[in-house]
């Protein structure tokens, strides 16, 4: 079972939020780590899976960005997340 850090940030690089999730299978898939972070905001409920797939944020998995839901992260080599979320600019 790993323990795995989700951290938010912007895209600067400045961290927004941190916190540790324990008892969580060694991989589990882009797609379900986004459904775990999720739960974590339920006071500012948004569709995180839309937001994937339409760049409203991308996720760092170690030194790689997810480019998949259905790609699997070895939580146990990779034992922090970097959610980075993008801001559309205004008058774009």
């Amino acid at each position: 079972m790993a323990t795995v850090t989700f951290r938010d940030e912007t895209p600067t690089g400045r961290p927004l939020g941190e916190w540790q999730s324990t008892g969580l299978p060694d991989r589990m898939t882009v797609r379900a780590l986004i459904h775990r972070r999720a739960s974590e905001q339920a006071a500012h409920p948004i569709d995180w899976e839309r937001a994937f797939l339409t760049n409203g944020f991308f996720l760092l998995a170690g030194d790689r960005q997810a480019d998949s839901l259905d790609k699997e992260v070895d939580l146990a080599t990779t034992p922090t997340l970097i959610f980075i979320k993008l801001v559309a600019l205004a008058g774009g």
